[in-house]
């Protein structure tokens, strides 16, 4: 590592599993030689925002998990649902079967969705992670086109400096080439949308206004409309981008360009949804801009086990609505589509989300949130402009001068190693610091987290600077 700011870190706490474990396991997202010298975390339990570690320490999950643990962990309601539909089936097939957890799914994500807009949305096609959902949409938007009369409309924009997940489809229409770079032969050309109207939040002036930045995406839309079958988006939310926020208005405007241009919406809500950003999906930030498919994962069972939904029109089911020999079936399959367990979770997190009025915790939280991570930039050179929206907020470590700091140094991945010794999980992105806590979390393990942060940031970059 070139020149790794080091301040205090302990002498790594290994263990008989951590040595194991790296012998037979393949860590994801991660250089396997940071192990040696960083071994894996041993967790013997879990709850609320904490992680329980095989050697006594308790370490708060301020990601949440890689953004899933929206209720956090253990939450008793989720686990009795699991366990009482563990004792009537696990799983069946779901092609040509169907349950009441799967229908009664179905009924009120669509309730949920339509919010504002009612009957937006008709049908929900299930799967079981995120990548795979993006590309169902995918799928079909460009069988949709077809199948509509417009076979011709089969390329795809997506914005810059986007994530859409580790499979083929979903890493062509990201935009990270950290992920991508390596599979580029693989991946099919996207016409990639720049100048965003980034914000940083909701307190920003411009936060419901995109015009000034408009018209530049407008007439780099129009260039290639009428080869397009979608427009794919992270709404608001560009989390793996490095948690960028950009104004909503942007969405509104989109929709109306695509109503006139006969471009499908691709939302992928996977992140941003499920209350992250105050609202059950991002797309409701503003009036009119429901797309026409919404993927969501992630806090669909509050990270207790895999689910995926993708939430489309009954016009574009009605495309895919013909005799079989007609060959206009879509064909997508997954082993373990409509999975019992999951529905059963899933149904609970959204009796939780009602019952706890999960949003307006969110609401009376979030500013808590935003102004902790504020007041420890205040006066720290080391910290760029902080940025937030709803349960999540970031910031970039930067050179005291402003200036972005080497990504040789890995400054942020040693900040990262001494918040764990300090007691908080804060896994960034690059050398961005982001706080993306269970929406359950207290004002006082906010603080503790940020406080955590602070701490650590200043042993590393005052380290650095010496």
């Amino acid at each position: 590592m070139l020149g790794l700011p080091v301040s205090r870190f302990p002498a790594p706490v290994s263990s008989d599993i951590a040595a194991r474990d790296l012998e037979v396991f393949w860590h994801p997202c991660s250089q396997m030689r940071d192990y040696r010298d960083f071994p894996p975390l041993e967790i013997v339990g879990a709850r609320g925002t904490r992680l329980q570690l095989a050697d006594g320490r308790q370490v708060l999950d301020a990601i949440a998990s890689w953004w899933c643990k929206s209720l956090g962990h253990g939450h008793p309601r989720l686990i009795a649902a699991l366990t009482a539909q563990a004792e009537k089936f696990e799983h069946v097939i779901t092609a040509n079967t169907t349950s009441e957890p799967l229908v009664r799914f179905c009924e009120r994500i669509l309730a949920i969705a339509n919010r504002g807009q009612p009957g937006h949305f008709g049908k929900v096609f299930l799967a079981d992670n995120g990548s795979t959902a993006v590309e169902i949409a995918l799928k079909m938007a460009l069988q949709a086109q077809a199948q509509r009369g417009a076979p011709g409309r089969t390329r795809f924009a997506a914005f810059e400096n986007g994530y859409h997940g580790e499979t083929v489809g979903a890493l062509s229409v990201g935009d990270l080439d950290l992920y991508a770079a390596p599979y580029r032969p693989l991946c099919f050309p996207v016409e990639r949308l720049t100048g965003l109207p980034y914000r940083v939040g909701p307190h920003d002036p411009a936060w419901l206004d995109a015009s000034r930045e408009w018209p530049a995406i407008e007439a780099a839309l129009d260039v290639h409309a009428s080869a397009l079958a979608a427009v794919v988006y992270e709404p608001v939310l560009q989390a793996a981008g490095g948690m960028r926020f950009y104004s909503p208005d942007l969405l509104r405007r989109l929709r109306g360009w695509a109503d006139a241009r006969g471009v499908y919406l691709i939302a992928d809500e996977i992140a941003a949804g499920m209350g992250r950003l105050g609202a059950m999906l991002a797309s409701h930030l503003v009036d009119g801009a429901l797309p026409d498919f919404a993927v969501m994962s992630k806090g669909l069972t509050a990270g207790v086990l895999p689910l995926s939904a993708v939430l489309t029109t009954d016009a574009i089911y009605a495309l895919f609505d013909a005799d079989y020999r007609d060959g206009r079936a879509f064909l997508h399959s997954n082993t373990f589509t409509g999975n019992a367990l999951a529905l059963a979770v899933a149904n609970a997190v959204l009796d939780v989300f009602a019952d706890d009025d999960v949003l307006g915790r969110v609401r009376e939280t979030a500013p808590r949130l935003r102004a902790a991570l504020e007041g420890i930039t205040a006066e720290r050179p080391h910290f760029g402009e902080v940025r937030a929206c709803g349960m999540v907020a970031a910031v970039d470590l930067r050179a005291r001068d402003g200036a972005p700091l080497d990504p040789r140094r890995r400054t942020g991945y040693a900040v990262y190693r001494e918040a764990v010794a300090r007691g908080a999980l804060l896994r960034p992105l690059g050398d961005t610091m982001y706080l993306f806590p269970p929406l359950t979390v207290t004002p006082a393990e906010i603080d503790e987290m940020v406080g955590i942060l602070r701490t650590s940031a200043d042993a590393i970059c005052s380290a650095s600077q010496r």
